[in-house]
């Protein structure tokens, strides 16, 4: 039991240090650029990150008896979800549907509008995951479906895209399950999932790889 209880308090420390690093590095990419606008990836990605890492800490915080899950936490945890989920809409946004550019941002409002109502609104944490959850599986389903296509194509080199899938594909894994793995009191499963998927999205979004291959057009 000791072994469980210290793999989940390692892979959601992990997690949680992964992603806070990426926020900064990829805010910081994005502070760089010339023109900058809201709706960038690097700025999506740095806030979905931000908010992972606060979200890991919220969970391990929980399960480890120092804050006490009652509703009221749960809808900040929830709120704090909303910052990886919404950020995610204006990847896919951004990505599929760049003519209708100027309308992003009214459509990321209204999903946002629609995910406080259910914040305010839910009378339990069941029935606010449940209202969630095809938000969130629009996303992830979104993601992987992008991810595989730039993959199969190799449109999105400076990218490792599948990682990107596998991350995604684990991410999608552990947000469905976890209105299940919770009640049966199995909530460090997703933790697990979540730090290895953080691990995977770190590395495709850094890819070394892209580097080396880039020295390696130089010197020839």
């Amino acid at each position: 039991m000791q072994f469980v209880i210290d793999l989940m308090l390692l892979s959601g420390l992990a997690a949680s240090f992964l992603a806070a690093i990426m926020a900064l590095y990829l805010i910081y990419t994005w502070t760089r650029q010339k023109n900058r606008l809201l709706t960038d990836l690097p700025l999506l990605f740095g806030i979905v990150f931000v908010a992972h890492a606060t979200n890991q800490t919220i969970l391990l915080l929980s399960e480890y008896g120092i804050l006490a899950m009652t509703l009221e936490v749960f809808k900040v945890r929830a709120l704090i979800v909303g910052g990886i989920a919404l950020p995610l809409v204006g990847v896919l946004l951004h990505i599929w549907l760049p003519r209708i550019q100027r309308y992003h941002l009214r459509i990321i409002g209204l999903i946002t509008l629609y995910w406080v109502a259910v914040l305010f609104l839910g009378t339990s944490q069941e029935v606010i995951m449940l209202l969630h959850l095809p938000i969130i599986m629009i996303f992830m389903g979104g993601m992987v479906l992008t991810f595989a296509i730039t993959w199969k194509t190799g449109r999105l080199k400076e990218v490792r895209s599948d990682l990107m899938v596998f991350s995604a594909g684990l991410s999608f894994i552990g947000q469905t399950g976890m209105v299940t793995l919770t009640a049966m009191g199995l909530a460090m499963v997703p933790a697990v999932i979540t730090g290895i998927a953080t691990a995977l999205a770190t590395l495709a979004l850094v890819n070394p790889w892209y580097k080396v291959d880039q020295r390696s057009v130089m010197l020839s």
